[in-house]
């Protein structure tokens, strides 16, 4: 397997964490594309994947699964241990609730904030000023909401950790700064992240 990636986006990150989680990074081999030279923009490259995103997996028999969390559903299918996905039906809709939660309500936001009103992400976006600002006025009630939230629980899905604390910890330490905000007045947050972030699978 290929894995077409880049350590500077969090998306492709999810990907590599996921892989050290299950102690198979040595087993897929990893392409790292320049972001910053456009390197996902390259017809060699779209001839992957046709919308330029990465991550993408190209499996040995040249198919290719695009998009982070369908990547990690056929990497744990194949290696289900440590499963990081649900063992039984009330964990797998905590995990999706958690999941799809955090990403519309917290990273899209930031996304979004970030996408259209940073100055470096003019060559890459079609910058709307008023509606990033609006976004990041968003993304602001979100983090107070979610900061209340994990004030009484350690992981973000239930008692353990799962891919739903992946989603959440990678967007909150891309995006909040990007989005010239400081993760350290949100306590409870910052605890948490700081916590996820020391697992050895997030040294990449």
């Amino acid at each position: 397997m290929k894995l077409y990636s880049s350590k500077l986006a969090p998306s492709p990150l999810k990907v590599l964490i996921f892989l050290k989680e299950k102690a198979i990074f040595d087993q897929v081999e990893i392409i790292d594309l320049d972001l910053g030279k456009l390197e996902h923009k390259t017809p060699e490259y779209k001839a992957i994947a046709p919308n330029s995103k990465v991550p993408a997996l190209v499996l040995d028999d040249n198919t290719i699964i695009l998009e982070t969390t369908a990547i990690c559903r056929y990497l744990e299918s194949l290696y289900p241990e440590p499963n990081l996905f649900g063992e039984n039906p009330m964990e797998i809709a905590s995990i999706e609730m958690w999941y799809s939660r955090v990403t519309y309500e917290l990273m899209v936001p930031l996304m979004h904030g970030f996408r259209h009103t940073h100055p470096h992400m003019s060559q890459m976006e079609d910058q709307n000023q008023e509606y990033g600002l609006a976004q990041r006025k968003l993304a602001i009630k979100a983090l107070d909401a979610y900061d209340e939230i994990m004030a009484a629980r350690e992981y973000i899905a239930g008692e353990r950790f799962t891919y739903a604390d992946i989603q959440m910890v990678t967007s909150l330490q891309f995006l909040v700064r990007l989005n010239r905000l400081d993760i350290a007045d949100y306590e409870n947050l910052n605890d948490y992240t700081n916590q996820v972030s020391n697992r050895p699978s997030f040294s990449i």
